[in-house]
């Protein structure tokens, strides 16, 4: 499948999700209330949504670009990755 026809299927979806007050955030994928989400509407399509956390923790950027809307998240503190176990911060080794 290609991003264009997974692009289509997500409209198709949003639609049947908002008539029903939901959505799909594109973030994090989680389905949330259309009260709990910012949503931009175009033509009376649903053209991009995310939720309300999403929303609180990353600067989210949109644009008109030739091909249609483009869309750029940036999250507003760092992500810090651990793996599982580790209690304190990362080891950085001094030789």
């Amino acid at each position: 499948m290609e991003e264009k026809d997974l692009q289509q299927a997500w409209v198709r979806q949003a639609l049947l999700d908002a008539e029903r007050g939901v959505m799909e955030c594109r973030m994090c994928r989680e389905h949330v209330g259309l009260n709990e989400a910012v949503t931009l509407w175009r033509n009376g399509v649903l053209v991009f949504g995310v939720c309300d956390r999403c929303a609180g923790t990353h600067d989210i950027v949109m644009r008109r670009v030739d091909a249609g809307l483009e869309v750029r998240a940036r999250p507003r503190v760092p992500l810090v990755v651990r793996s599982p176990g580790m209690t304190d911060g990362p080891h950085v080794s001094h030789r």
